[in-house]
């Protein structure tokens, strides 16, 4: 299940987001019109409220956190709203932010609860932290594309295939962008071990000097194509300086694809390169926006 409940060693692989100063040849996104849906911007003021979105819209509730109490798994009534993904954004000093990106997948409603977890004081009662928000999804609007239809691809490894894979145990892959905002990371994976239909897979993007975090549930379904959205509008990033991806799972259900040659940038599993003979790259897309 996606969950805010972030192990430590999650906190400690954002700190180690440290990459070289060189820079690659660049691919130059593809340019077309901003067609993005409306983003929903929801925070604990919208605590009770009825509220409405259209089928494809983004949604994001942002609660902040200070101390022990965190937020747990939402649960959400109907199939109108599903969960995207959860990101740990830094928010200094006060510390983490945890910010729910949500679909509005479906023409219904459906009523999002938040639950607060890891109240070891008990001094106040969890139902009183307990975010609570009721949304109508109407039809989309004439010629909206949708969610994943409206990001616009900026850098991929579009090479073949041919069966290579590794666990997701510390695995990177380095990146240049040519936007200047990152809005998405699609990553291939493979179900390459026996286990459950999912597993949380933990993303981290960043270069030396910033590193964001966003973890989802992936369904063996889904795995081929997972995609991590970044909330805020994006990640702001230089184009032309190296960044890196970061990939760690939970069950070792899934590996991520790679392969010989492909994109330019570095591979590597635990620091070090996946081959000692030859390049190779892992398989992902990145999206972008000015």
């Amino acid at each position: 299940m996606t969950n805010a409940r972030l192990p430590f060693w999650l906190m400690a692989f954002t700190l180690a987001l440290g990459v070289c100063s060189r820079t690659y040849a660049q691919r130059q996104a593809t340019s077309s019109p901003d067609t993005s849906p409306r983003l929903l911007s929801l925070n604990f003021n919208n605590d009770g409220q009825h509220l409405t979105a259209t089928v494809g819209q983004q949604i994001e509730l942002t609660l902040a956190t200070v101390g022990p109490p965190q937020y747990g798994k939402p649960e959400i009534s109907s199939p109108a709203i599903r969960l995207v993904s959860t990101a740990l954004w830094r928010t200094i000093p006060a510390g983490p932010t945890f910010i729910y990106i949500f679909e509005a997948a479906a023409q219904g409603e459906a009523q999002v609860t938040v639950p607060l977890i890891n109240n070891p004081d008990n001094r106040e009662s969890p139902k009183q932290h307990t975010f609570v928000v009721t949304i109508r999804v109407a039809a989309a609007r004439r010629n909206s594309p949708g969610l994943r239809a409206s990001l616009t691809p900026d850098q991929a490894n579009n090479k073949p295939w041919q069966k290579a894979w590794t666990n997701l145990r510390n695995a990177r892959q380095e990146f240049v962008p040519s936007l200047p905002r990152l809005t998405g990371v699609e990553v291939e994976l493979v179900a390459a071990n026996p286990g459950p239909e999912n597993d949380e897979i933990t993303l981290a993007v960043g270069n030396e000097e910033v590193g964001e975090v966003i973890s989802k549930t992936v369904t063996v379904e889904e795995c081929s194509h997972a995609l991590f959205l970044l909330p805020k509008g994006g990640l702001r990033v230089v184009p032309g300086q190296v960044y890196t991806i970061v990939l760690n799972g939970d069950r070792n259900l899934f590996g991520w694809k790679y392969v010989v040659d492909g994109y330019p940038g570095v591979a590597s599993l635990n620091g070090k390169p996946l081959s000692c003979d030859t390049h190779c790259a892992f398989l992902f897309h990145t999206f972008g926006t000015n």
